[in-house]
């Protein structure tokens, strides 16, 4: 918060350590992460039922291999992350199991502040894929909702968290510290065949406002084990706490041929769906470019071929750029047509 007052700086400047001692006594421990009472529960929004093929042998074009992909070292890193997403000039490094979320300054390029949530069971809570969204819990919120994709409970069903980020700033507007509220969970309709919903990693599209999934048929007998669904869902009204999808609530959902059964960090630029998959003792490991409009794949790079060996976690766009993002850096990612 800025200071209005050049007469109260002083002051301020002196009550402010106490103000954070107080209102984040969490920083040497962990923090509860509260549920708010949601202010009115809305009927969810009308969608369009389409018919989902099936995926068990769709007949898939080969996408195009060709094309330079480069990538450019942006900054160092020195800790261990699941997800990554980006806002403004911040970036939220999410690690497995709820146990840190990292706040990362991309312009100073240094790490700013660690927030400890409530350790939980990494099989679940595993934190695969974090996507800021396009809408605020309140207006006067700096940061839009944070969207955390979470595997599958007993009943199938994979889980979006969705967290309200409040920030405390500093005197010069700088950011300080940050608490994670859960405002909601978004529950995907069960994993079937036709579905293809195992292991659902949730996208926010900021420009069409639609919420996208990539995901796979966790039958590892079946023979599109190594291919991901992409399915279309309308984004729930933040004002309900539990929100159940249903095969009905699938907008619209195509299959592409992703060559690695491990889905990685997403992020959707100008229609385009960017997929990092597998990690490197797999042998398979790609960058896959998905066209939404068109509903197809049209790149898949090879990554072990030009000759990375880390796994990619986090993938956002910054600054004109796609950047992947592993264990102890961010890289940029350029592609030459």
């Amino acid at each position: 918060m800025r200071f209005i007052k050049m007469q109260i700086g002083k002051l301020m400047g002196l009550l402010l350590p106490l103000i954070v001692a107080t209102a984040f006594s969490c920083v040497k421990g962990e923090i509860e992460i509260v549920v708010p009472e949601p202010e009115e529960v809305l009927s969810p929004p009308d969608t369009v039922s389409v018919f989902v093929e099936p995926g068990n042998d769709p007949k898939l074009p080969e996408p195009d291999l060709d094309g330079k992909l480069t990538f450019i070292p942006f900054a160092d890193l020195a800790f261990e992350h699941q997800s990554a997403a980006v806002y403004d000039k911040y970036a939220f490094f999410v690690r497995n199991g709820r146990g840190t979320i990292r706040l990362f300054d991309m312009v100073r390029k240094t790490k700013i502040y660690t927030l400890s949530l409530s350790g939980e069971d990494g099989s679940i809570f595993h934190s695969n894929q974090s996507t800021f969204g396009i809408e605020k819990y309140d207006p006067s919120d700096f940061f839009p909702l944070l969207y955390i994709s979470q595997r599958a409970r007993s009943e199938k069903r994979c889980f979006t968290e969705v967290f309200r980020i409040i920030p405390l700033f500093n005197a010069d507007s700088t950011l300080l510290a940050f608490r994670a509220d859960l405002v909601q969970e978004i529950n995907y309709p069960p994993m079937t065949e036709q579905n293809s919903l195992g292991n659902v990693n949730s996208v926010i599209d900021g420009k069409t406002g639609w919420l996208y999934t990539y995901s796979r048929n966790n039958n590892s007998a079946d023979s599109n084990y190594g291919q991901c669904k992409i399915s279309r869902f309308a984004i729930p009204d933040v004002h309900q706490k539990e929100v159940y999808l249903e095969d009905a609530d699938i907008e619209s959902s195509f299959m592409i041929d992703a060559k690695a059964t491990n889905m990685q960090g997403g992020c959707i630029v100008d229609n385009f769906l960017y997929i990092g998959q597998g990690y490197p003792a797999t042998g398979s490991m790609y960058l896959n470019v998905v066209d939404l409009r068109d509903q197809k794949l049209v790149k898949r790079y090879d990554l072990i071929s030009k000759g990375i060996d880390w796994e990619p976690e986090g993938c956002f766009y910054y600054d004109g750029s796609v950047m992947l993002t592993h264990t102890h850096a961010i890289c940029r990612v350029e592609e030459e047509e």
